[in-house]
Protein backbone atom coordinates (compact mmCIF):
# COMPACT_ATOMS: atom_id res chain seq x y z
CA UNK A 1 0.00 0.00 0.00
CA UNK A 2 1.11 3.55 -0.69
CA UNK A 3 0.45 7.07 0.60
CA UNK A 4 1.32 10.46 -0.87
CA UNK A 5 2.82 12.97 1.58
CA UNK A 6 3.17 16.71 0.92
CA UNK A 7 5.40 18.09 3.65
CA UNK A 8 4.77 21.65 2.51
CA UNK A 9 1.00 21.34 3.07
CA UNK A 10 1.51 18.89 5.93
CA UNK A 11 -1.01 16.49 4.47
CA UNK A 12 -0.98 12.75 3.76
CA UNK A 13 -3.36 10.97 1.41
CA UNK A 14 -5.36 7.94 2.46
CA UNK A 15 -3.59 4.67 1.60
CA UNK A 16 -4.12 3.18 -1.87
CA UNK A 17 -3.18 -0.26 -3.18
CA UNK A 18 -1.10 0.47 -6.26
CA UNK A 19 1.72 2.77 -7.34
CA UNK A 20 -0.31 4.23 -10.28
CA UNK A 21 -3.12 5.16 -7.85
CA UNK A 22 -0.76 7.05 -5.53
CA UNK A 23 0.91 8.77 -8.49
CA UNK A 24 -2.55 9.93 -9.67
CA UNK A 25 -3.17 11.30 -6.17
CA UNK A 26 0.20 13.06 -6.32
CA UNK A 27 -0.67 14.66 -9.68
CA UNK A 28 -4.12 15.73 -8.41
CA UNK A 29 -2.59 17.38 -5.34
CA UNK A 30 0.07 19.17 -7.37
CA UNK A 31 -2.58 20.61 -9.72
CA UNK A 32 -5.00 21.66 -6.97
CA UNK A 33 -2.66 22.95 -4.28
CA UNK A 34 0.48 23.99 -6.16
CA UNK A 35 -0.71 24.99 -9.65
CA UNK A 36 1.09 21.97 -11.12
CA UNK A 37 4.42 22.74 -9.47
CA UNK A 38 6.35 20.11 -7.51
CA UNK A 39 6.39 21.02 -3.81
CA UNK A 40 9.61 20.65 -1.85
CA UNK A 41 9.67 17.64 0.41
CA UNK A 42 6.89 15.64 -1.22
CA UNK A 43 7.20 11.87 -1.05
CA UNK A 44 5.46 8.63 -1.82
CA UNK A 45 5.51 6.39 1.23
CA UNK A 46 4.90 2.70 1.51
CA UNK A 47 2.21 2.13 4.08
CA UNK A 48 1.89 -1.00 6.15
CA UNK A 49 -1.35 -1.11 8.11
CA UNK A 50 -1.01 -1.98 11.80
CA UNK A 51 -1.57 -5.66 12.62
CA UNK A 52 -5.04 -6.75 13.66
CA UNK A 53 -5.42 -7.85 17.29
CA UNK A 54 -4.18 -11.41 17.62
CA UNK A 55 -2.34 -11.32 14.29
CA UNK A 56 1.30 -12.43 14.53
CA UNK A 57 3.70 -9.54 13.96
CA UNK A 58 6.93 -11.43 13.36
CA UNK A 59 7.69 -14.10 10.73
CA UNK A 60 8.99 -16.41 13.48
CA UNK A 61 5.41 -16.75 14.69
CA UNK A 62 4.38 -18.09 11.31
CA UNK A 63 7.12 -20.73 11.46
CA UNK A 64 6.05 -21.74 14.97
CA UNK A 65 2.38 -21.99 13.91
CA UNK A 66 3.31 -24.05 10.85
CA UNK A 67 5.40 -26.41 12.98
CA UNK A 68 2.55 -26.78 15.47
CA UNK A 69 0.06 -27.51 12.68
CA UNK A 70 2.42 -30.09 11.16
CA UNK A 71 2.90 -31.79 14.54
CA UNK A 72 -0.86 -31.97 15.11
CA UNK A 73 -1.41 -33.36 11.62
CA UNK A 74 1.26 -36.01 12.22
CA UNK A 75 -0.28 -37.03 15.56
CA UNK A 76 -3.73 -37.33 13.99
CA UNK A 77 -2.35 -39.32 11.07
CA UNK A 78 -0.54 -41.74 13.42
CA UNK A 79 -3.71 -42.22 15.48
CA UNK A 80 -5.69 -43.03 12.33
CA UNK A 81 -3.11 -45.71 11.41
CA UNK A 82 -3.23 -47.34 14.86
Amino acid sequence: MYRYRCNQCRTTSPPVRTRPEVEAEQDRHRRRAHAGHIPDGEEIQTHTPPPRPGQPTRPSHYVAYAALAAALALILWLRLLA
